[in-house]
């Protein structure tokens, strides 16, 4: 009889560790967003008025909210509202789970550091919207600011 309690133990054990894995996989899937474009690529920052230089301090951070799923973001746009254009270079692979940040200005890319390689600033301190978008031209995500959030705002 022992051993058969023992059994039950171990069985309910496990449906305890697989229940829990299951709340955990939904509640991350409810925290990530969704429906953009087919994409789990977000701009997550955009830092619109740094303190000093502005073309050195500008970025937008642009996260890969996959889990488990790389995104090749060659040929992808980000811009503003006055259609200044940054191309993601070909071959870019933005890994899963990963942020990168897009500098305005310039210095050397890696895969956590873009850079524009702009000789002025690019996002309005006083209101503007980041777009980005996938190399099929889709609007994968947005994020506006007033100007009112201190230099810089959380997207999501």
């Amino acid at each position: 009889m022992k051993r058969g309690a023992s059994s039950i133990e171990y069985l309910l054990m496990i449906a305890v560790a697989l229940g829990i894995v299951l709340v955990t996989i939904y509640a991350v899937s409810e925290i990530l967003p969704r429906d953009l474009g087919g994409h789990h690529v977000f701009i997550s920052r955009v830092e619109y008025d740094p303190p000093g230089d502005d073309v050195e301090g500008e970025y937008v951070v642009i996260t890969n909210g996959e889990l488990f799923e790389d995104v090749n973001m060659s040929g992808w746009k980000l811009m503003d509202e006055k259609n200044h254009v940054y191309t993601f270079p070909s071959g870019f692979i933005l890994k899963a789970g990963a942020s990168v940040k897009v500098h305005t200005g310039s210095g050397e890319d890696t895969a956590t550091d873009l850079y524009w390689g702009r000789g002025s600033a690019v996002w309005n301190n006083n209101g503007d919207t980041a777009y980005l978008y996938d190399a099929d031209g889709n609007l994968v995500d947005k994020c506006s600011w007033t100007g009112k959030e201190g230099g810089a705002v959380d997207c999501h």
